[in-house]
């Protein structure tokens, strides 16, 4: 119970982040391309309406209009990657290279002990953005906010002809293909920007369509920047429609109410649980709406204080800071999976494997505490500073968890047959 409530709130809060970051992308997108200057939460409550009509009529077109938005966004970015590749011989020189790792005897030093250590990525490296000096700390947390997601390919299980051999086979693909194209995207734009890299830092977004526009022309920067939108709503359906899935599963088994777990008579769509999930990411947004006013400047003009209330709001604020909420949510997540394997395997030998059920799950879980130390003691660095809902993140996690480990503990003493029926499929599934 409490790990499906981490992970329902986990998925809430991306959706939630996800609508932030989308509707600050498209006012900057409408403002450069036809000088129209829309407030951010226009864009998000748009996007959040046309998530929840997808999902009470058809999930599966839901899923089909995600595949289609996705597929254009990696396409631009994979035009922008080749255009970098051969287009950028001059940067691959050996002096270029030896400019940027520096002498064999520097590369051996960067590749110590030290620097391997995670824990210095928090050190202050000298660059500053908007007056905070961040290390490279911020790009390993984004690294695993991106790959957020491939742990929900048990969720269809239950539409899966084969879930035991078909959901790991799935998980496996994606963790593997997203690895091989985050890496030689995130390579291609640093070597696009060489030597000046540094000066990329504070441009968010812009430091692709700066090498877009340099690469493969402003047609194609004009195409990302609407793509960005499209796959922002893509990858905020996808979340709203695995919120849905753990609202919908603990209302069919009764862990809350049992008209959540009601799929519609005509669409056969979890209509209910998705209208609940709507209304919680609708809740957030309208949060960070209002208080995202604090920080307006009055001498402002209209437009650019629009500007900084989206930056304020909408990025800093609702992206940011959801992101990190979700990040350490999917962290704690993944570490109670990983120790779980071990306990259930120490039970069940028949299918215990030494590498698979009990080396891989202690490396996973040593690692992942660490990393969880880590953000909640630098989440001050990490946020860009400690305003508005970031000191109460880690709070909120411990919340979260007692709640529904409370709630296991009630449904255990008080209904029983419930509580033994909990993960039926999957138990089922795994024998099968």
């Amino acid at each position: 119970m409490a790990s499906g409530l981490v992970g329902a709130i986990a998925y809430m809060s991306i959706e939630a982040a996800l609508l932030g970051g989308l509707a600050f992308f498209a006012q900057d997108t409408f403002i450069q391309r036809f000088n129209v200057t829309i407030p951010w939460p226009v864009f998000a409550f748009i996007a959040l309406a046309l998530i929840a009509t997808l999902n009470f009529f058809d999930i599966d077109l839901s899923l089909k209009v995600l595949g289609v938005l996705l597929g254009f966004e990696v396409l631009i970015l994979l035009i922008m990657d080749f255009g970098v590749l051969f287009q950028s011989s001059h940067r691959w020189t050996s002096a270029s290279l030896d400019k940027l790792l520096g002498s064999p005897t520097e590369i051996s030093a960067n590749l110590s002990g030290r620097s391997l250590n995670v824990a210095n990525a928090f050190k202050d490296t000298g660059i500053n953005i908007d007056g905070n000096k961040l290390g490279p700390a911020i790009g390993i947390f984004m690294a695993f906010w991106s790959w957020v997601g491939f742990e929900a390919a048990p969720n269809y299980a239950e539409e899966s002809r084969d879930p035991v051999r078909n959901v790991p086979r799935a998980t496996y693909i994606s963790v593997i293909a997203l690895g091989v194209f985050y890496t030689f995207t995130s390579w291609m734009v640093v070597t696009a920007w060489g030597d000046h890299a540094g000066d990329a830092g504070g441009l968010f977004g812009g430091m692709f369509y700066d090498v877009t526009t340099e690469f493969v022309g402003k047609f194609f920067t004009k195409a990302m920047g609407f793509l960005i939108i499209t796959g922002s709503f893509a990858c905020g359906a996808a979340f709203h429609n695995a919120a849905t899935r753990y609202w919908y599963a603990m209302g069919r088994e009764g862990l809350l109410p049992r008209k959540l777990g009601r799929t519609h008579p005509v669409h056969k769509s979890a209509h209910i649980a998705s209208a609940f999930q709507s209304m919680l990411a609708l809740i957030v947004v309208v949060v960070y709406m209002v208080f995202g006013t604090i920080n307006r400047v009055p001498d402002q003009s209209s437009r650019d204080a629009a500007v900084a209330y989206a930056n304020n709001a909408a990025y800093l604020g609702l992206y940011t800071q959801l992101a990190l909420l979700a990040t350490l949510l999917i962290l704690i997540l993944q570490t109670a999976v990983s120790v779980a394997i071990i306990v259930y395997f120490q039970k069940n030998k028949t299918d215990a494997h030494p590498w698979k059920t009990l080396i891989a799950p202690m490396i996973a879980t040593v690692m992942q505490a660490y990393v969880i130390y880590l953000l909640i003691s630098n989440l001050t660095e990490l946020a860009g500073g400690d305003k508005g809902f970031i000191p109460l993140v880690p709070w909120t996690a411990i919340a979260i968890i007692v709640i529904g480990m409370g709630t296991a503990a009630y449904v255990r003493m008080n209904k029983p047959d419930v509580y033994e029926n909990l993960g039926r499929f999957v138990n089922s599934g795994t024998t099968s």
